[in-house]
């Protein structure tokens, strides 16, 4: 019972921070739609607003235009070279990310209606199962992620407010706002593609945890001693159950393909832009000695993200191949060679579409990912370091 709880609370508080953090995103202008309850049963619907749309387009022409002007003309007053290098790299990747949205949304908005519609209908369909009534978002794992995940937007938000205090004047103000405006918004596709792959991990596991303790169960529970059939009641619960089963895993499938087709340009470009923006902060903490903390932190930031998301993504490959390792084929069901055949197409799928996360098909995201850029940073900073010695730079 206290496990049961536990898991209750930590359901619960996820889908909290999950709701807090779209408030975030439609308050800087990345959630352009309202997500309202129908008035008939309650259920949860993405709704445009066609207004706030526009608002959100418009301000963000602005503002990005705005930044990318003065961006320029402070790029121009710097000497060093890798600085100057790194800060074109930098405001590219926050213009583009910005394109990026303004396509989002523009061309896009119905697509991406759409497919949060069809997330929010299958946590309800999932939450519809016997014994799931109380799940919200996940368990305690995505409660985890979301914590690490929420104190680094914490972070993100907080860590430019003091430079708005170094100078009172208002060119540098406004420079530092349309920056962290630009940052944060950029960061927004990371933290949906985040939220995106850990609903699809959070709905194949509580399917998973559904069909390992109730399902099986009862499917074992038709196998009557002495070759006595199971009443036909029984076994039509049974097939409904499995039935509504295999559909559940059938649409997340097609959820998630969904979702990943439009996400897959945004999530190449929000990846190079954290390898960027991580190699670009780690030669400013050679560059300060190694004495600068809020430059530390910064570059932790950046690498949580990118641990986190591949995370995320991992665990929704993870849950995605568990259904394989349930052992659905030994249980008894039925004798009818339709069913057997329905459930042995089901299985023989799994294996052929695979859940697997490459962007543009270059690259697969996995945890040897994180190792790779490491290796590579650590090989760029060596060389840093070797060449700043050597003239005296540090």
């Amino acid at each position: 019972m206290f496990g049961s709880r536990r898991q209750l609370s930590a359901t619960s508080v996820s889908a909290r921070i999950v709701r807090h953090a779209c408030s975030y995103a439609t308050l800087l202008g990345f959630i352009w739609f309202d997500i309202r309850g129908k008035h008939s049963d309650g259920a949860l619907v993405a709704q445009n607003r066609y207004w706030y749309k526009w608002f959100c387009l418009l301000s963000r022409v602005l503002l990005s235009c705005f930044y990318g002007y003065i961006g320029v003309g402070f790029i121009r007053e710097l000497t060093n070279p890798h600085l100057i290098t790194q800060s074109w790299i930098r405001l590219f990747c926050c213009i583009i990310c910005s394109v990026v949205i303004v396509v989002l949304q523009f061309w896009y908005g119905q697509r991406v209606l759409r497919l949060v519609n069809n997330f929010l209908r299958l946590f309800r369909r999932v939450k519809a199962l016997p014994g799931c009534s109380d799940m919200e978002f996940g368990g305690r794992r995505e409660l985890g992620l979301l914590i690490f995940k929420l104190m680094c937007i914490l972070y993100e938000f907080f860590c430019e407010i003091p430079t708005l205090f170094c100078k009172f004047e208002l060119a540098h103000n406004s420079y530092i706002l349309c920056d962290m405006y630009t940052t944060i918004s950029g960061m927004m596709i990371c933290h949906a593609c985040f939220v995106g792959f850990l609903s699809v991990g959070a709905l194949y596991g509580q399917v998973n945890r559904y069909v390992r303790h109730e399902l099986r169960r009862q499917l074992r529970g038709l196998e009557q001693p002495n070759g006595f059939r199971a009443n036909r009641q029984e076994l039509k619960a049974a097939r409904y159950r499995l039935n509504e089963c295999l559909a559940i895993y059938d649409e997340i499938q097609r959820v998630s393909i969904a979702f990943q087709q439009l996400i897959d340009l945004p999530l190449s470009l929000v990846l190079l832009f954290l390898f960027l923006s991580m190699t670009m902060v780690s030669y400013f903490v050679m560059l300060n000695g190694f004495r600068n903390l809020s430059m530390w932190l910064l570059a932790i930031k950046l690498f949580m993200d990118v641990v986190l998301l591949t995370l995320a993504i991992h665990g929704a490959g993870s849950s995605s191949r568990v259904i394989r390792r349930l052992s659905l084929e030994n249980c008894y069901v039925t004798e009818r060679n339709d069913w057997h055949m329905r459930l042995e197409i089901f299985l023989n799928r799994l294996n052929l579409y695979e859940f697997r996360v490459n962007p543009l098909g270059l690259f697969e995201i996995s945890n040897e990912l994180i190792l790779v850029f490491l290796s590579g940073l650590v090989t760029y900073l060596t060389y840093i370091l070797q060449y700043g010695v050597q003239s005296n730079q540090f």
